[in-house]
């Protein structure tokens, strides 16, 4: 037995941490660099081992300084042993070293086995913030330049015509590429896959002209049968994408040759390149997605500025794909860890989406720059579920809850960097916002409404726990049962709870094509909004939207905003929707950062930042 333990220690099967807390917990009260008195068949019963075995553990202990063991040497004489290294210490260099080995999920799953001992959890998730941002690896002739950024939840899908989520939709636009672009800063679309296209007179018929020598990320070019593939498969019923709406007109895609393809309409549609600019339509290698099927939502391919390498529970790794046909990324590598405890830690971890510091992380406040970012379509609302039996059917009722909470109290608005809300983008005049509020008025209508004191379910996500327990405690006041069911981080699991549910509790973050975010939210099969809305209503909004597709090119943006603007004519006057705040993204990143950032998602585009070396800086100066 004892060779045979000899060689678990050695390789590490057996771990000897485990041992040595063993013993700690045998004797809580120890100090370190007390003398304990001990004796060995006290040892043996705690380890369960025989007292030569136990002898082996005690000498690998020493050997790492961990403890001190005099044994007693005669008759009458005890043993002592002496702790010479704390609990927390040891239990965090262990979870430190699941980290350097990448298994985060390990090291919080350590975390939590010895959560009893005192700072423990505080320490590490300390430590772990340290980890993250810039981070050069290697010498200047062979550096690699590392991005870590921190994230709540492990990404479940980076398949474009399946993606979710914020995150999703983030990493998607650095994975894979469009046949064109939109341009947030100019609002018009740019070539990019497509390097030209021109269109028939009547608008339906559409040829674009790919470019040539553009790669997949293993290794096979880009052909007009990709991009036939990639929105013939949006647009399959079988496939089931909740953006099949996006070319509900589209006839027949033709492959012309191998670098050209024609997409015929069966109308015009003045946002067909707009939907073409999505994310949601990037391009995908047909060869990939059919050999790996759903494996392919995990660890996708394309042809954008970085690839994924790795993928599992514990992060997302991504590298610049240096035969990338635009430029090529300046950053290296990007790491998103998934750590979910760091979301909960707001007294080590700034409220941002991340933050950007250089290795090392100690950096003062004042040493940081911050950069701020007041988002066109970053929101936070309730939707009433106009398809379920239940109080919220009644208009009333959906006005007395609009009228009746009070958005500026403290438990609600509870940010420096949130804003009232008026509709899902922001208002120049907000006038309006600050009269909703009217408690009489409110009491009125919730009496017309009938409403009986019936619980009212309210679907949220763990992230809006706080603002929906505040709701329940102001509506309370208003009389008003207001029940809360979690929905989890699946997308199925999701639909299913919001649409079991009376009112839904979440947050919007539209992309940088405003008008195509908005009208997503109303034809979207995976929207809240749409899911909450009757099929009277939709119905309506649908006539508008028709609308806004049929408007002629020419008159761009401001024919389409005006009819815009009827969309929320027409959700206002069913209060569908209750808008309650909007607010600004924010990061923080180290001086010597260049090319930072944010994007309307609120995310840093990874693919623009770099590194200034400080002996640049030094010389500047």
């Amino acid at each position: 037995m004892t060779w045979i333990l000899h060689l678990l220690l050695l390789e590490g099967i057996f771990i000897l941490e485990h041992y040595y807390l063993t013993l700690r917990k045998q004797l809580p009260n120890a100090l370190e660099k007390e003398e304990i008195e001990v004796t060995l068949p006290q040892l043996t019963e705690w380890l369960h081992f025989s007292s030569r075995n136990v002898n082996l553990v005690l000498r690998k202990m020493e050997e790492q300084s961990w403890i001190q063991w005099l044994p007693g040497r005669g008759r009458g004489h005890r043993s002592r042993i002496v702790f010479r290294i704390s609990r927390e210490t040891l239990v965090l260099q262990m979870a430190q070293g699941h980290v350097g080995k990448g298994d985060l999920q390990r090291a919080f799953a350590c975390i939590e086995e010895y959560d009893y001992l005192p700072n423990l959890r505080d320490q590490f998730v300390y430590w772990l913030d340290s980890q993250f941002g810039y981070r050069p690896e290697g010498n200047d002739g062979e550096r690699t330049d590392t991005l870590r950024v921190p994230y709540h939840n492990p990404i479940q899908c980076l398949d474009p015509p399946f993606i979710t989520f914020v995150v999703e939709s983030h990493m998607a636009k650095h994975i894979f590429d469009n046949i064109v672009r939109y341009n947030r800063q100019t609002k018009t679309i740019e070539p990019h896959l497509a390097h030209h296209w021109c269109h028939d007179k009547t608008g339906t018929s559409w040829l674009f002209y790919l470019r040539k020598g553009v790669l997949f990320h293993h290794g096979r070019e880009m052909t007009a049968q990709d991009v036939k593939f990639s929105l013939d498969r949006i647009r399959d019923e079988d496939v089931d994408s909740p953006y099949r709406w996006m070319f509900e007109n589209v006839e027949k895609i033709e492959v012309y040759d191998r670098y050209a393809v024609r997409i015929k309409l069966s109308q015009p549609n003045s946002l067909f390149l707009h939907c073409l600019s999505f994310d949601r339509a990037s391009i995908v290698p047909e060869d990939m997605v059919l050999s790996l099927g759903d494996a392919f939502k995990h660890k996708p391919v394309g042809t954008g500025p970085f690839q994924v390498v790795s993928h599992d529970n514990n992060m997302l790794v991504c590298e610049a794909f240096n035969r990338y046909f635009d430029k090529r990324a300046h950053l290296d590598r990007i790491e998103i860890w998934y750590t979910p405890d760091l979301q909960s830690k707001v007294s080590y971890v700034e409220r941002t989406m991340y933050r950007i510091r250089t290795r090392g992380g100690e950096e003062s406040r004042e040493q940081r720059n911050n950069l701020k970012i007041l988002s066109d379509g970053c929101s936070k609302m309730l939707t009433f579920n106009l398809k379920l039996d239940g109080p919220q059917q009644q208009l009333s009722f959906r006005q007395a809850i609009i009228h009746g909470i009070d958005r500026r109290r403290s438990e609600l608005l509870n940010s420096d960097d949130a804003y009232l809300a008026d509709w899902f983008v922001p208002r120049v005049d907000t006038s309006r916002q600050d009269m909703l509020y009217n408690p009489e008025l409110a009491e009125q209508l919730l009496k017309e409404s009938g409403y009986q004191g019936e619980p009212v379910l309210l679907a949220v996500s763990k992230a809006n726990m706080e603002e929906a327990e505040a709701l329940r405690k102001l509506m309370g006041e208003m009389g008003i049962n207001l029940q809360l069911e979690v929905f989890s981080d699946d997308p199925k699991q999701r639909i299913v709870t919001v649409e079991r549910s009376h009112l839904c509790l979440y947050v919007i973050i539209l992309d940088d094509d405003l008008v195509l975010s908005i009208l997503e939210l109303f034809l979207a099969d995976n929207s809240f909004v749409r899911r909450h809305l009757s099929d009277e209503l939709i119905a309506e909004l649908i006539q508008i939207i028709e609308k806004i597709f049929r408007i002629d090119l020419e008159y761009g943006s401001d024919g389409q905003m005006e009819w815009i603007n009827e969309l929320e004519r027409l959700v206002k006057k069913n209060a569908a929707v209750f808008f309650m705040y909007r607010w600004q993204q924010r990061t923080f990143y180290h001086p010597s950062l260049r090319g930072v950032s944010l994007n309307s998602l609120g995310w840093v585009p990874f693919r623009d930042v770099w590194f200034e070396p400080v002996v640049l800086n030094e010389q500047a100066n």
